[in-house]
């Protein structure tokens, strides 16, 4: 436990389970889609399989794909963090099942426009040499936000784009001043 706990992958770790980061999850899903074996990459991020088990290892690939490919990035945050863990023991109205979808449509949207606007500024860029700049992945995500209206989403771009929120809310803090300034 005391191994795997040095892990930056790792969140949580007790005798029955191991709570695995959400950026390592979507990492895994890159990883695998490109066609890495699953105990390679647990092996490239720091893991010895020896000490998890290569069973435990399937079975989170398992899981992981499975969620992957019922609700996309989504499907791999750790629900445990915001739901209750409590099932809806209603069926849910058609409107409900209506606005959720659409609710679901409209992130779908928005990430595959940050996307989109993301490579191409990253295209641009790797041709003049350069890197891209944080405050240039900000200003991506705060345009997706207002495009789509999607306000609760900011942490899952954040996490998304592996940018810090802090300093997403201090670009957009300061956007002021950087205008007078330009």
């Amino acid at each position: 436990m005391k191994v795997l706990q040095k892990n930056p992958n790792i969140e949580r770790v007790s005798e029955r389970s191991i709570t695995y980061t959400d950026s390592f999850k979507n990492r895994f899903m890159d990883e695998y889609q490109a066609g890495k074996l699953p105990r390679q990459i647990f092996e490239e991020n720091g893991f010895d399989v020896d000490i998890i088990g290569i069973k435990r290892i399937e079975l989170s690939a398992y899981r992981w794909k499975k969620a992957y490919d019922k609700d996309g990035l989504i499907g791999l945050t750790d629900s445990r963090k915001t739901s209750s863990g409590r099932p809806l023991k209603r069926e849910l109205t058609p409107s409900e099942v209506i606005e959720r979808q659409e609710a679901k449509i409209k992130l779908l949207e928005g990430q595959v426009e940050l996307l989109k606007k993301l490579e191409a500024t990253e295209r641009r860029l790797l041709n003049a040499g350069k890197s891209l700049n944080p405050s240039r992945v900000y200003q991506l995500i705060y345009e997706t936000v207002e495009q789509y209206q999607i306000k609760g989403m900011t942490k899952y771009f954040c996490d998304f784009l592996e940018v810090s929120r802090s300093g997403y809310y201090s670009y957009i803090k300061a956007s002021n001043s950087r205008e007078v300034r330009e």
